[in-house]
């Protein structure tokens, strides 16, 4: 199901077109990714510059509320399990994301917490609150409990309500089902070593192309939300 500049709302049969089999084989769908400046950043000073900057432009915003595409990246090894939390992937708009390779630092710059919490924003992406806790558990000041319960929109969550569904999406499964598009999963990529600075052509693409969808499938979901509202 695609949501469509038109605006039309969906009707419920539209909904239950696709077979399960297509719901879940993505194979034939074309690649989605990120065609934007990627601005990719490392140090204290210099990702606590970049935040004041996005925070400059979410109270700038003539919106109450600004969704912001938010991921993460870190190493795993089967061994010892996951790492430390070494990259954040933030994105506001199709133009600009911002990647800020945090693995080195021991605190995180207080720009970047007030930006995550801060009143006017909403981190989106499906399973969010999972990477919350993650920073939460890597950065010991980070006040995870507070921005988990303020700050984040779960969009799985949001499409089962808008789209009166009762799935349990992934990211490549909401992608597909709403954009109609694929995420290149790479695994060679997805298990790489991101904690290894400076990242590859192809780490960057994947990380900024994640936190991209994430915004723009809130962006998608909200419109037809509002679509929906303006029928009833």
């Amino acid at each position: 199901m695609i949501l469509r500049s038109s605006r039309q709302p969906v009707e419920e049969n539209e909904l239950k077109k696709l077979s399960t089999k297509q719901e879940l084989d993505e194979s034939f769908l074309p690649l989605i990714s990120f065609n934007g400046h990627i601005n990719y950043v490392r140090g204290f000073d210099a990702c606590a510059m970049t935040c004041d900057d996005i925070i400059r432009e979410v109270e700038n915003s003539e919106q109450k509320i600004v969704p912001i595409g938010f991921d993460l990246e870190w190493p795993f090894n089967f061994q010892t399990g996951s790492g430390k939390v070494a990259l954040a992937q933030i994105c506001l708009s199709n133009s600009v994301c911002h990647l800020l390779h945090i693995y080195s630092l021991n605190k995180l710059p207080a720009a970047f917490v007030v930006l995550l919490s801060h009143p006017k924003v909403k981190l989106v992406g499906v399973n969010i609150k999972n990477d919350i806790w993650k920073l939460g558990r890597d950065f010991n000041e980070f006040p995870a409990c507070q921005i988990v319960e303020n700050n984040c929109l779960d969009s799985g969550v949001f499409a089962n309500r808008v789209l009166n569904r009762s799935c349990r999406w992934s990211l490549e499964k909401l992608t597909a089902y709403l954009l109609k598009k694929k995420l290149d999963k790479n695994s060679k990529v997805r298990r790489s070593k991101w904690h290894v600075y400076p990242l590859s052509k192809e780490q960057k693409m994947y990380a900024a192309t994640d936190a991209y969808v994430s915004w723009l499938l809130h962006k998608n979901i909200q419109e037809e939300e509002d679509v929906r509202n303006i029928n009833q």
